[in-house]
């Protein structure tokens, strides 16, 4: 009989394989969540490009994974432990020129090429590929240098990927609570970078302390073709049930940060805050499963009652967290998710802290635990334990994939939040449906059937739930839109309508005198707006009236959240919503769903009026609307004469914007209102001419049909200040934002909140 390899020379080599992983976990997020913005840049900031590199980076580790079960087989422990660090320096050396290669390469060289899906895909993962598999790689190499035999596989495999999502887990709190808002995208790259060539080095200054010897060489020696062997039927039926549960998993993931980006009124720090949540549940989960494993006698029955009460748990914690929030309603107008570090309440606790505990922290802890529940089942020969972790690994990752693609780009956009949470019910019950338990067993199997059968069948449809998680009563009048890219709603009282996007009342209906004044100013101080283009339909007042120039051909609207203009199609048919029809109908406007930014890299038009309808700097991704490159970006489609302008919405995003503009003209206006107006030569505010166009027949038609109170806006002409400012006369002020460094948008941990 074959000799088993030696075990290692001390514990301590084990002990510092194990920190190796911990801190390649770390940096795996760091990587993840930089380069994620950076290539949105170049696939552009809505769902559905966030979703095309979430799955693309999945892909390339699950490749990774696969990869390194079957390699991590033919090599030796020392050399496993070799492999390891070469990866790591691979992965440094990446990232070090990652930043040429996603930013200056892709996204400001070849931006055009994100022209349709399919496209923008295949480039986001073949850039991806090669760090991507370097990391998947890791799992495999490091399971086979740990792991001697495989009775004791499963426990120590547990340890390694806890350890390693533990890693990854204050990887992204630290990373996304501090280090991005300290030292910018670029610079924490390379921090990781530097942490990576740490890690490699160090990998290989003790490899030598691996045994060089093991089955590998007495398996190329007698002939046996080790891949014929690991695909067993078995093996094949793990394979196919934890790729259900990855899908499930990514699913749940995709719907728990939809439902509480829309509680928590999502900004720059919430998504690493969140899934901070998720992957040390997950490594807890592992490293409690780890210490367990080995005391289950039947893995894969208690794998079938994990999934089955994490779909059960998930679907009833977000049905009370609906009914809580229906009975304990926030303020819509004053929840805006700003977070002052000077009065954290008792409120922000709750949303940031006991919410996620409970909705997230039950199921991934279970998630967790089943990873190495499952190495336990399939870990049965000692040559073969990389590759049913590299097997194992990418039916998860694999799952993952489909998962993200599927939910995020078709069930939400075809099903929306409350059938896709059914789905996955439905996938629970499937689940523990498949349990050949005993009939004392069974009643554990037959209990969660049970529930998850009244839950399909009681969980309310998608306009109750939404409705219950805006906050809004029963009986109160409530439309809600969900597709792929979000959800929106409109709520009315007393002849009042209001609009929400993604949580947050964003606007009124009759359209706010903000709103009227956005749109219709720009368009009248502007001699000739012949085409204009407007990122953000929100309300869609500001649109309409900037319409209200006669002169003006040709207006397009771009809006990033889709049900947007879907909910807003529904309540123009109503008294309140009437204005709606007529913005809807006139022919010169085409709207279109769609990153704006990108629109504007991609369109060969120049335009007379640029307006972006801005949201607070503050909230996730707003960066990408008030940077430096931004404006340039701007500022190259102005036809001469152009004025770009936008709601000033803090001192940074005014400073970045003066940078740009060779010209400002900033007007203060009733109700704390500033309006920033940059162009290639002075901006002329004609007071007398304003108010001679506001008593033309056509102008004053037009804003009746909106509905706009033209007296009140003759009120803020006649009584606004007006600000002017130039390079050659003020200078030119360095920019507070930039694509690689979102000051404003990483406000807490500026010394001066900009």
């Amino acid at each position: 009989m074959l000799k088993k390899y030696s075990t290692l020379k001390t514990s301590g080599t084990a002990i510092v394989l194990y920190l190796l992983f911990f801190v390649s976990g770390f940096t795996a997020l760091l990587y993840q969540v930089v380069w994620q913005r950076m290539l949105g840049l170049f696939s552009g900031s809505d769902v559905r490009s966030i979703t095309i590199v979430v799955a693309s980076y999945l892909l390339g580790l699950g490749l990774g994974s696969l990869t390194g079960g079957w390699l991590s087989d033919r090599l030796t422990r020392q050399s496993a432990v070799k492999a390891y660090g070469f990866c790591n320096l691979g992965i440094a050396v990446f990232a070090i020129f990652s930043r040429f290669l996603f930013y200056d390469l892709l996204f400001r060289q070849f931006g055009a090429l994100a022209e349709s899906m399919t496209w923008t895909m295949l480039i986001v993962f073949i850039s991806l590929i090669i760090p991507t598999l370097l990391m998947g790689l890791s799992l495999p190499l490091l399971s086979k240098a740990i792991s001697s035999s495989a009775d004791q596989a499963a426990p120590q495999i547990g340890l390694l990927y806890g350890v390693n999502t533990l890693g990854s887990g204050l990887g992204t709190l630290l990373g996304g609570w501090y280090i991005i808002g300290i030292l910018g995208y670029e610079w924490t790259v390379y921090l990781g970078a530097a942490l990576s060539v740490l890690v490699g080095f160090i990998a290989l200054r003790v490899s030598p302390q691996f045994d060089g010897n093991g089955w590998n060489n007495l398996t190329q020696a007698s002939g046996l073709a080790l891949p014929h062997q690991i695909v067993t039927r078995p093996v094949l039926e793990w394979c196919l049930l934890v790729f259900l549960s990855g899908f499930a998993a990514v699913s749940l993931e995709i719907i728990w940060f939809r439902v509480l980006d829309t509680v928590l009124q999502s900004i720059a720090y919430t998504y690493a805050h969140l899934l901070a949540f998720i992957l040390v549940s997950n490594a807890l989960g592992s490293l409690i499963g780890a210490r367990f494993v080995q005391s289950i006698r039947n893995p894969r029955q208690v794998f079938l009652w994990i999934q089955a009460t994490v779909a059960a748990y998930s679907l009833i914690a977000i049905w009370l967290l609906s009914l809580y929030w229906q009975f304990h309603p926030t303020d819509l107008r004053l929840d805006i998710g700003y977070l002052d570090p000077k009065d954290i309440t008792s409120a922000v606790l709750f949303k940031y802290v006991i919410l996620p505990l409970v909705m997230m922290v039950p199921p991934n802890l279970l998630l967790g635990f089943y990873f190495p529940l499952v190495q336990q089942a399939v870990q049965t020969d000692d040559r073969q334990i990389g590759q049913r972790v590299g097997l194992i690994q990418i039916a998860n990752i694999l799952g993952n994939t489909a998962g993200s693609l599927l939910t995020g780009l078709v069930f939400l956009d075809k099903l929306g939040t409350a059938d896709s949470l059914r789905l996955l019910a439905l996938l629970g019950l499937g689940f523990v449906l498949c349990d050949r338990s005993n009939w004392s067993q069974a009643k554990i199997s037959g209990g969660l059937a049970v529930v998850l059968a009244a839950i399909v069948v009681a969980f309310p449809n998608n306009t109750r739930l939404w409705s219950a998680l805006h906050g809004i009563q029963p009986q109160q009048y409530f439309i809600a839109a969900e597709d792929s890219t979000g959800v929106a709603a409109v709520t009315e009282a007393n002849h009042h309508g209001t609009l929400l996007a993604s949580g947050q009342a964003q606007a009124n209906f009759p359209y706010l005198h903000v709103h009227a004044l956005l749109g219709s100013l720009p368009a009248l101080i502007h001699p000739h707006p012949d085409q204009v283009m407007i990122i953000g339909l929100g309300s869609g007042g500001t649109a309409h009236t900037i319409g209200v120039n006669p002169l003006t051909r040709s207006v397009q609207v771009i809006e990033l959240l889709g049900a947007e203009l879907n909910v807003l199609r529904e309540y123009a048919k109503t008294s309140v919503g009437q204005p709606l029809r007529f913005l809807f109908q006139d022919p010169r406007y085409q709207f279109i769903v769609g990153d704006g930014r990108r629109e504007l890299t991609r369109s060969q038009s120049q335009f007379d009026i640029i307006e972006t309808d801005a949201i607070y700097p503050w909230r996730s991704r707003a960066g990408m609307l008030y940077s430096q490159e931004f404006f340039q970006e701007v500022q190259s489609h102005l036809a001469p004469g152009g004025i770009f302008v936008e709601w000033n919405v803090g001192s940074g995003v005014e400073q970045t914007f003066r940078n740009v503009f060779p010209y400002v003209t900033q007007l203060s206006m009733s109700g704390g209102l500033y309006v920033l107006m940059g162009s290639d030569r002075p901006v002329n505010f004609n007071q007398q001419d304003l108010l001679n166009q506001l008593n033309s027949p056509a102008i004053l038609g037009f804003l009746g049909k909106a509905g706009v109170d033209v007296s009140a806006i003759r009120q803020d002409v006649t009584t606004a200040g007006v600000q002017t400012y130039s390079h050659a006369v003020d200078g030119q002020p360095e920019p507070v934002n930039t694509d690689l460094f979102p000051r404003s948008e990483y406000y807490l941990n500026q010394s001066s909140h900009s």
